[in-house]
This record gives structure tokens, C-alpha cells and sequence, in this order.
């Protein structure tokens, strides 16, 4: 329908306007004739540009509710903090001097002090830069203790302004895996599973659940534990980040615990990937139900085709009383080995439903658009000089 539309409509318009009197490329002067053959090549070629690029457009728009949002994580290497500066500007502007016929225009250099910063960035592994807080820097510039001048902004001024001189500092990383300062971001990726009326689609969520277990990256919420009811430490939270940190970058993977209290059935975790609509490919999800540290059930899901890293961790966080130190170790020692992300191009095949809307939006907006190209062609577009004198008899 959507290559169909945009060759059949400007031809059904080519064949009416051949087909009645308008443009007759076949009968009258020839002068006549041949300004009429012009607006219609000038039409046939407009009219199918237009219309291609209407019906891609709105297939597109029509496309991106099948791309989700997926959490990924990297590390920061060095972070930096750029004191304000100034430097001495020019612009060129243009003034006016008269009145109507005698209105003549001029241009001036104009000499401005511009002031930049301060400045506070982050650097992650891939080379990256972000924005941070002054409050964030001072944090991690304690914590990584190796803050050093690494250069200076020369400041300059016009006029009787102050001149203001910036110094540049940076901290590193220390390498050490302790101290990361872990980064993360929302991307998007085409999931067709979600959208598609494939056997591999769960059950349609209730507005309950969806409240209730909305579906974290869409939420922009990138933290690695989730929790129904049992309260973690915040230290502990944090080395959950700085492994996600670890694994993130090199095994492209995102790892998120949903905890629940004691008495929680087993039917939670259906509930939960339902409103989710499945787990995203990168999520490697851990649910379990705690009373205190013991467990009372552990499930894990993903996208995985080998589930071996659901056995594994499973099998271990049952064995065991739960902490999320000990959780954290799990991950490093079975990611590494045991997980492989699975890839989606495997699923290319399946065939998303547009929403009807979008395709008649389409067949309006191309409708609209013949009728605006003809009256437009038809008014502006005129024959030369010299046919208009032949067709004069002049």
C-alpha cells in the first residue's frame, strides 16, 4: 500500500488531466500544445517526487512505535572542569541611514567582551562527552584524588573591560575497579517482537499493571535494582552500578534485579512481562522474592537462545543467603561466560500492522498535494516570449 499509493494517485491525476481539456497536448495551436506538454512533464515529475516523499515520511512516523528504549552503560575515564574565561569578539552589523529612495545601508565592526563557562564535563570510554554538575566533579575529584592544572584558557577583553584567565583541571580514573564512575544512557532499538502479532508477543497488559510495573527504560530510569518492598543500602546499590559499568561496554548488556517481599507469588514475574511487554534484548533480568536475606524463589529472563546463565544464577542465589555484593560477584563471574546478547535482525521478518491512520493521513495529504501542484503549474507557468507572439499571429 505504501509504494502502491504514491505511483498510483499521480498517475490516476496524469490520465484525468490527459484524458479532459485542460492541459490538451493534442489539439489546437501548436504553441498551445507545447505549453501544455510542458506543464504536464513539469507535473508528472513534481507530483511523483511529492507524493514518494509524502507516503516515506508517514511511513516512517508510522514506523517508530515499534523502536524502544534500552539502557546502556559505560564508564567515565576523566572528568574536567574549565574555570570562566573571557575573550575580545567582533561582529560585522548593518545599519541604515536616509529615508525611502535615499535609505542607504552600512556595516560597523562591533567589539564585544564574550564570556564562556564555567565548565564542568565527563568523558566516558567511547570518547564521549557530557555535561556534569559542579557538585558531581567535586564528588568524584575527591574520590579519584589526582586533580592537576592541565592548561589555560587565556582570557582577553575589548574596550575597558576586565580580561579573565581560566585554568583547566582534569582527574583521571585510577583504574581502579572500585572507583568507577559508572554513565548511563538511553538508546533506541527496533523491536518488532513487541509490535507484531507473532506466537513470541505476551499477553496484552491491563492499565493496573501498567501502572503499577511500568516498563523502566521508558521511564528513563536506568537503575539496576528494582524494588517491590525489600530496602537495599545505597552503597550496595551503587556497586550494582559500577558493575553494570564493567560488564556493560563489552558485553553489551544491561542487568536489573526486581525484588519483591515475602508472600509474593510466583505469578508476579507474569504479571511484570506483561506490563513490560517482554524484557528489552540487552536486559538480563534477575526476579526475586526476599524475606529478609533468605529466598523464597528466583527466576531470571532474557532474550537469551542459550539460558544457561539462568540456571547458573539461579541455582546460586537460591543455595545462598542474598546480598547484592554477593549478587554483583555472580554477575562478573557468569556474564562474561555465559551471556551473549541476542540479536534481533533474527526477527526482520515479522510484519508490523501501521495503524491505518497514517496510511489515510497519506492518501490525503498526496490528494491535497496534486491539487496544490496543478494550480500551481496551471497559473505559473507560462509559455516564452516568442511562442506567445506565433500564438498572437504578431
Amino acid at each position: 500500500m505504501w509504494l502502491i499509493i504514491p505511483v498510483l494517485l499521480p498517475a490516476l491525476a496524469i490520465v484525468g488531466i490527459l484524458a479532459s481539456s485542460l492541459w490538451c497536448i493534442t489539439i489546437g495551436k501548436p504553441a498551445e500544445r507545447q505549453l501544455n506538454k510542458k506543464k504536464l512533464l513539469i507535473f508528472s515529475v513534481a507530483s511523483f517526487l511529492i507524493a514518494g516523499g509524502i507516503s516515506a515520511g508517514l511511513y516512517g512516523f508510522g514506523c517508530l512505535k515499534y523502536w524502544d528504549k534500552e539502557v546502556w552503560h559505560f564508564k567515565v575515564l576523566r572528568i574536567q572542569h574549565e574555570e570562566k574565561w573571557t575573550t575580545h569578539e567582533t561582529r560585522t552589523e548593518t545599519y541604515y541611514t536616509g529615508s525611502g529612495k535615499n535609505r542607504t545601508s552600512h556595516t560597523r565592526t562591533v567589539h564585544y567582551t564574550e564570556t564562556h563557562g564555567p565548565y564542568w564535563t565527563a568523558y566516558d570510554e567511547t570518547g564521549s562527552k557530557h555535561s556534569i554538575p559542579a557538585s558531581k566533579y567535586d564528588v568524584w575529584s575527591r574520590v579519584w584524588g589526582n586533580q592537576q592544572q592541565t592548561g589555560i584558557h587565556k582570557g582577553s577583553a575589548s574596550g575597558w573591560n576586565t580580561a579573565i584567565s581560566g585554568r583547566i583541571f582534569e582527574c583521571k580514573w585510577p583504574n581502579d575497579l572500585e572507583l568507577i564512575y559508572p554513565w548511563d544512557e538511553i538508546h533506541h532499538y527496533k523491536n518488532k517482537v513487541r509490535y507484531s502479532h507473532s506466537v513470541l508477543k505476551l499477553k496484552e497488559p491491563t492499565r493496573g499493571l501498567l501502572e503499577i510495573y511500568p516498563r523502566p527504560a521508558d521511564k528513563d530510569n536506568t537503575d539496576p535494582v528494582i524494588s517491590y518492598g525489600p530496602v537495599f543500602g545505597a552503597t550496595d546499590v551503587e556497586r550494582m552500578r559500577r558493575t553494570n559499568a564493567r560488564l556493560g561496554p563489552s558485553y553489551l548488556v544491561h542487568t536489573i534485579l526486581v525484588a519483591f517481599g515475602p508472600g509474593t507469588p510466583r505469578t508476579v514475574v507474569d504479571d511484570v512481562l506483561s506490563a513490560w511487554m517482554g524484557v528489552n534484548k540487552n536486559e538480563l533480568v534477575t526476579f526475586v522474592a526476599l524475606n529478609g536475606n533468605k529466598v523464597e524463589w528466583c527466576e531470571v529472563q532474557s532474550w537469551m537462545d542459550d539460558t544457561t546463565i539462568h540456571g547458573s544464577l539461579r541455582n546460586e542465589i537460591m543455595g545462598q543467603d542474598f546480598s547484592l555484593p554477593r549478587y554483583s560477584d555472580l554477575l562478573l563471574k557468569y556474564v562474561p561466560t555465559q551471556w551473549k546478547k541476542k540479536n534481533f535482525r533474527d526477527f526482520d521478518y515479522l510484519r508490523i500492522e501501521i495503524h491505518w491512520g497514517w496510511q489515510l493521513g497519506s492518501i490525503l495529504l498526496q490528494l491535497a498535494m496534486l491539487l496544490g501542484t496543478f494550480v500551481v503549474i496551471n497559473n505559473k507557468v507560462e509559455m516564452n516570449p516568442w511562442d506567445s507572439l506565433r500564438l498572437q499571429g504578431l
